[in-house]
């Protein structure tokens, strides 16, 4: 799925999915977007993270392809942990829409980039 250039620019992707698969792929996730809930002020590259895990999360339960992601990799959490992602997935959604009331990107296209992915995790 292409998109999403200007919410994960200058972000390493492939180091944040490294670090997901050196943990376990839902408690980091899970962790993730419970941080991202209560945190008082997300920095920049924090709403860069969680954007990127919000993605895995979209990829994992949702069954989509995203273009800067391993698909054998993704393809894998989806046969391992996609029963227990869905059950946290309102919780992504929550700390996304915190993000767009409280942290908003100043950009517009970042902006709009998380209303997009919101909307697809939401199913929308």
């Amino acid at each position: 799925m292409a998109g999403f250039e200007h919410l994960i620019q200058s972000y390493d992707v492939g180091d944040l999915l490294d670090e997901i698969a050196s943990a376990d792929p839902a408690a980091y996730l899970r962790r993730c977007f419970a941080e991202g809930l209560s945190a008082p002020v997300l920095s920049w590259p924090r709403v860069q993270q969680l954007a990127v895990c919000a993605m895995v999360l979209d990829a994992v339960v949702n069954d989509r392809d995203y273009e800067f992601f391993e698909r054998e990799l993704i393809a894998d959490w989806r046969l391992h942990y996609a029963r227990t992602c869905v059950k946290f997935k309102e919780t992504a959604l929550q700390a996304l829409r915190r993000v767009l009331e409280q942290d908003r990107p100043a950009e517009p296209e970042a902006a709009a980039e998380l209303e997009t992915l919101a909307a697809r995790l939401a199913g929308a």
